[in-house]
């Protein structure tokens, strides 16, 4: 079943003791052990907090802020290379309020002589896209005079990123402005909608938000690229519940917004501690969507909740993508990673669930599905004039199942195209006639002599192909002996 790893809040920093190849070692075995009994994954989520930061008023925090973003990146790169054979297409990774640079937003404001104050302070503090900042600790009244250099605040994030997907093929480029980035995973089946809750996140405001109009924009894209995949999923850093003393967490309307255009899972991190959360709106006859935390995978411990361990998410999606299943991987002794069994998680894992997506007839919708139908008529255009088809590939990674027309078209293709060894490998065990003829004649070009005799002995060779294999079954025989 597809199956994704979901990590958050790195935290890297030298004052952190745990390192990368303890972190590592500790993924890559717990992944180990648990593909015994489930599967590997497919995708990898990082949302968000990759640094600690640097303190307002270091002397040289672009370069220990540098420093950290080099750590962090080592890690994701190799767990992406441990993990999912270096595709860093699938790997989807959006910024914390950690991975903003303080002094760099300090830097691009001005103190406000009181006389200068707006007359509704507080309506300026609290206004969208507002350049006001209050100062709790000084008491003053500060206001963003330097615009570039406050969007440069992330700076250090963005160079990292781009250089980490530097040559990747995405669905969509790398932009620092856009505020949204596309990853498509499970073999296009699923889309990934990478958002930033960092919107105006800096030393004076600590509140989540969103850019105006963000995920309207990203719902828009997909109307006019045509896209519908199975399940549509999001990620973001913040929490999007919080206590009524603290301001740093997400407005629910925007996970609203998600919902009612479609989003079915959102991802996000900032609280250090796993969770699932099922959110309804009452949209086009009610949508529900699953909201999934990650804990930390390496924060300091007096950065946890109490009674909290490190932790990391690995999700199980069904092969419809319509339902899933979250595990909570917890560390423990020896700094290695098993299943979380206390609060919700007593068997180490709960359910999750979505509205399913559906097109404008209210079938579910199957891309899968339709692209099989699709390259199936394009591989066999090809190998009805005699020549080779690059779709063919993609026919074969999509694995028609046995019995169904794609998988003959597939069969078909591969003898015109003399591809033995793949044969040899897809089609066994056979199923039917016309594999069982092609596994023969695979056998006998690649001059394994078992398989040929496997084949002989199964029943499925037709008796008219017999007379013909029994003599070059002999041949091979022959050919072992001298």
């Amino acid at each position: 079943m597809p199956t994704l790893i979901h990590i958050s809040d790195l935290h890297r920093s030298p004052d952190e003791p745990i390192d990368n190849d303890t972190l590592l070692a500790a993924v890559v075995a717990d992944v180990d052990r648990f593909a015994i009994s489930y599967e590997r994954p497919e995708a990898l989520i990082v949302s968000g907090d990759l640094v600690q930061g640097v303190k307002l008023g270091s002397a040289d925090f672009k370069r220990d802020i540098d420093q950290q973003y080099e750590v962090a990146f080592d890690l994701i790169r190799r767990l992406s290379d441990e993990l999912l054979a270096g595709d860093r297409s699938k790997v989807v990774i959006v910024p914390g309020n950690h991975d903003v640079c303080w002094n760099t937003s300090h830097a691009a404001m001005e103190h406000v002589a009181p006389a200068d104050y707006p007359r509704a302070l507080r309506h300026s503090l609290g206004e969208r896209d507002g350049q006001f900042r209050w100062s709790w600790d000084e008491q003053r009244l500060y206001r963003i005079v330097q615009a570039s250099t406050y969007r440069d605040r992330l700076g250090s994030y963005w160079g990292a990123l781009e250089t980490f997907y530097s040559g990747t093929d995405l669905p969509i480029p790398i932009d620092r402005a856009r505020g949204y980035h596309i990853f498509s995973i499970f073999d296009d089946q699923a889309l990934v909608a990478a958002f930033e809750s960092t919107h105006r996140n800096d030393h004076l405001r600590y509140e989540a938000e969103l850019c105006t109009g963000v995920v309207s924009r990203f719902a828009m894209h997909l109307r006019r690229l045509g896209l519908n995949p199975a399940l549509l999923a999001a990620v973001w850093h913040h929490s999007v519940n919080g206590p009524p003393n603290k301001e740093d967490y997400l407005n629910i309307e925007f996970i609203r917004e998600m919902a009612g255009l479609g989003v079915q899972i959102g991802f996000h991190g900032h609280q250090h501690l796993a969770e699932s959360t099922d959110l309804s709106v009452s949209i086009g006859g009610g949508t529900t969507m699953s909201v999934v935390s990650a804990g930390s995978l390496c924060a300091s411990w007096h950065d946890l909740p109490r009674g909290t361990n490190r932790q990391y998410n690995i999700v199980r999606f069904d092969p419809s993508l319509s339902a899933g299943t979250l595990h909570v991987r917890e560390m423990v002794e020896g700094s290695q990673f098993t299943e979380r069994t206390s609060g919700r998680f007593i068997g180490g894992k709960v359910p999750l669930a979505w509205t399913a997506r559906t097109d404008l007839g209210g079938r579910l919708v199957d891309p899968r599905g339709k692209r099989l139908r699709e390259i199936t008529v394009e591989v066999e255009e090809a190998w009805k004039h005699g020549r080779k088809s690059t779709a063919t590939k993609e026919l074969l990674r999509l694995t028609p199942p046995a019995g169904t027309y794609p998988r003959k078209v597939l069969l078909r293709a591969l003898q015109v195209e003399r591809e033995w060894a793949t044969i040899f490998d897809f089609f066994w065990p056979t199923s039917g006639v016309d594999e069982a003829v092609a596994m023969a004649e695979a056998a006998f070009q690649l001059g394994n002599l078992e398989r040929l005799e496997a084949i002989m002995a199964g029943g499925e060779l037709p008796q008219t192909f017999r007379e013909e294999f029994e003599a070059r079954r002999d041949l091979l025989r022959l050919r072992k002996e001298n």
